[in-house]
Order: structure tokens, then C-alpha cells, then sequence
């Protein structure tokens, strides 16, 4: 306690096929934070290997994510003395070295776009 009904998803592009995954229920700040980042972080290393994964999948859920995240954040910490263990959150997203594996396609998209372009402009 207390806890807020959230869904949390996660996204895998793969060349011509994707997976979803989504994780439902009430979770307590802390509980949420630990699944949050952790499916936060899967979809950034592995949600950007199909073309529609690259521009409508992954980036729907990360902002399906960070909604979740939002209303997480609303919760005051878990009251001691809670029935059950809580998840260990674990390092936030942006220090897990694995969120990092998604600029390798983000700079493709960008040199794709600047060669459209030149090609387009004639330059």
C-alpha cells in the first residue's frame, strides 16, 4: 500500500516479425519502478529492429511506459511492514549500458534521412 493499477510494456522488433509483452496489475511505487525499468530497458536494446518497430512500435511504448511511470511516480513509498518482498528497482534506465544499444538504429534512421534528403536536393 499503496498501489496503482498500471500496465508496463515491453517491445521486440525483429526483421519481419515483433513481440509484445505487457505486465498488468497493481503495483506499489517501488514494485513499479523495478518492472518499468526493467521492460523500459528490453525495449530500448531490442524494439527497433523492424521498420514498423522503428517508427510506430517502440516509441508508442515508451510512451506508454513513461504514462505509467507518471502515475507511479504519484505514489508515496511503500508503508513498512508490507506482506511479500518488493522487486529491487534497480539502476534507473539511462545508466544501464543495454539503453544504449538503441542509438545504433536511431543513427541509421538519421543517415537514411540525410542521404533522402541530399538525394533529394541534389546535394
Amino acid at each position: 500500500m499503496p498501489a496503482a493499477t498500471v500496465t508496463v510494456r515491453a517491445h521486440q522488433g525483429l526483421l519481419i516479425m515483433m513481440r509484445f509483452q505487457k505486465l498488468e496489475g497493481p503495483f506499489c511505487r517501488t514494485c513499479g519502478t523495478a518492472v518499468f525499468r526493467q521492460m523500459t530497458a528490453a525495449t530500448l536494446a531490442l524494439g527497433w529492429w523492424s521498420p514498423f518497430s522503428l517508427v510506430f512500435f517502440t516509441p508508442f511504448t515508451l510512451i506508454w511506459n513513461a504514462l505509467a511511470r507518471t502515475k507511479l511516480n504519484k505514489l508515496t513509498e511503500p508503508a513498512p511492514g508490507q506482506p511479500g518482498q518488493q522487486l529491487d528497482p534497480g539502476t534507473p534506465v539511462l545508466r544501464r549500458a543495454v539503453s544504449y544499444v538503441a542509438l545504433l538504429p536511431l543513427a541509421w534512421a538519421i543517415w537514411v534521412i540525410a542521404h533522402i534528403i541530399g538525394d533529394i536536393t541534389g546535394g
